[in-house]
């Protein structure tokens, strides 16, 4: 079949050059470079135009007036506050990192704390370096998307160091930690974890399950240990696998009332694993005797806790059972429940909803706890159980405040990587909360959206003679003594890692 004639005048086509085209738009000529790539799909090659070099006129090639930024130019005032915080109270997770990832242990933190403080994307990630003192503290990581791929692929692969670098925060044994899990929603289908699983959102879309160890003591409470597991595994079963992959030595899986299965406590209980698991009102574990008896008479005693008081009572522990059953009433939830019991329909009820909500008004604002914990003592039990309330801060710090509940990652290896680094940037988050919760100021202050709303605008320049901290806005200087920090009265030339 004989060649087309050209469209392109050959006026116009004598500018043509080697790996490039002239193409037609709307009447005018256009010089785009151009290169060939295989398609699999459609199984041929395509033409892929890589660059606009400019417009062609029979008099010659008109280049495009795009404004380039000069390969030496470097923004003159850069985000401090955010990034400065952070690494003041993570030094340790930054001499860890040195210890078990010695090449790649500052973009892995740097990756981090941008994180944690502007949970952005890996594609957004190099232009929050570059505006950064991190840039300056950390300088010549190389953090493009493409190469960021590379770096997280290669890390994905050493789970190894990752279990390594967790078990340096993992306590000894006069700490406690306890067990919880919760799903992210993964689409991926080249990732084998994402398997069709159920939360307790209802969701039934491909999830990974994620387990993480919490460390606890003295009122602190420090995520020291993750792994995942595919959607379709139940938190139970993972739950001696965790214990022994993190060397943990004692633990206590706090469960909500989807584990009240006897087989799973059986199961868990075989695995060494002691667990607290609140049973439903209506369970026929739970004793009634207590709340049958006017006033507190059944109950065998009081305590306070945040400032409420609590009556307890110790159900007998069965012949041969290796766990006790504790009820509690909290009287302020138990006045609020029973205002709500009343409904609108007083002196109007049938029999039948008579005896239901005589029931219901006894039952208010109890609970009933099930532990094989190896105590006697209710009201360390009920603390305990109360700790629950930081694991799901835990999550929801995860899930919400970083962003991380679902995972765009499309390999097993990203994936992990990707996983490990919210790790960090979690620890980073838990130290900002640790620090406001130490100095009563978690009323004032969110702990991540504290470094992104305020710290930000605490910012340094440089016009050539150094870098130097501006001004520091009012809401950010109390949000930096909120943290109990000090902004340094210079700026050091590089942050070493170890």
């Amino acid at each position: 079949m004989p060649r087309q004639p050209s469209k392109i005048p050959p006026e116009i086509a004598r500018f043509r050059q080697p790996g490039m085209q002239i193409k037609c738009i709307r009447g005018k000529y256009y010089l785009q470079r151009v290169t060939s790539r295989w398609d699999k799909g459609a199984k041929k090659v395509r033409k892929v135009v890589l660059e606009h070099v400019g417009m062609v006129t029979p008099e010659g090639v008109v280049p495009k007036k795009t404004r380039r930024v000069a390969a030496g130019a470097v923004p003159y005032s850069k985000e401090f506050g955010a990034t400065w915080a952070a690494m003041e109270l993570t030094p340790d997770v930054r001499r860890m990192l040195a210890k078990h990832f010695p090449e790649d242990a500052e973009w892995l933190y740097a990756l981090a704390v941008l994180r944690c403080v502007r949970q952005c994307s890996n594609r957004y990630v190099e232009h929050a370096y570059e505006t950064s003192f991190l840039s300056e503290a950390m300088p010549g990581l190389h953090l493009s998307s493409q190469n960021l791929s590379n770096l997280m692929t290669a890390l994905g692969c050493r789970r190894r160091q990752m279990v390594a670098f967790m078990r340096e925060f993992v306590p000894g044994r006069d700490w406690f930690v306890l067990v919880d899990g919760s799903s992210v929603v993964c689409s991926s289908e080249h990732i084998r974890d994402a398997q069709r699983g159920y939360n307790s959102h209802g969701c039934h879309d491909p999830q990974l399950n994620l387990i993480y160890a919490v460390a606890v003591k003295d009122g602190k409470r420090v995520p020291v240990f993750y792994k995942r597991y595919p959607g379709s595994v139940r938190d139970v079963s993972a739950f001696a696998n965790l214990r022994a992959e993190a060397g943990l030595q004692d633990v206590v899986a706090i469960c909500d009332k989807g584990f009240a299965r006897k087989s799973d406590q059986e199961e868990m209980e075989r695995a060494g694993t002691k667990y607290l698991i609140p049973l439903r009102r209506t369970s026929a574990e739970c004793p009634r005797e207590p709340l049958e008896k006017a006033g507190f008479d059944g109950f065998d005693g009081r305590f306070l806790y945040n400032g409420r008081i609590i009556w307890y009572a110790k159900a007998p522990r069965p012949a041969g059972a290796r766990h006790r059953v504790f009820l509690y009433v909290d009287e302020e939830l138990r006045h609020a429940e029973q205002r709500m019991v009343r409904g609108a329909d007083v002196g109007r009820e049938t029999e039948a909803q008579l005896r239901k909500i005589k029931k219901e008004q006894k039952r208010a604002g109890s609970i009933c706890l099930k532990t094989s914990m190896e105590t006697d003592d209710a009201e360390t039990v009920y603390k305990t159980y109360k700790v629950r309330e930081e694991v799901e801060q835990l999550f929801d710090t995860y899930k919400a405040e970083l962003d991380f509940n679902t995972t765009g990652m499309h390999n097993d290896q990203t994936l992990e990587a990707s996983l490990f680094v919210n790790h960090l940037a979690l620890l980073i988050a838990y130290r900002v909360y640790e620090r406001l919760r130490d100095n009563d100021r978690l009323r004032e202050y969110a702990a991540v959206k504290m470094l992104d709303n305020y710290l930000r605008d605490v910012r340094v320049s440089n016009v050539g003679d150094g870098w130097r901290i501006e001004p520091i806005p009012k809401a950010a200087r109390k949000a930096i003594e909120a943290l109990g920090l000090t902004p340094p009265a210079s700026l050091p030339d590089t942050i070493p890692m170890a």
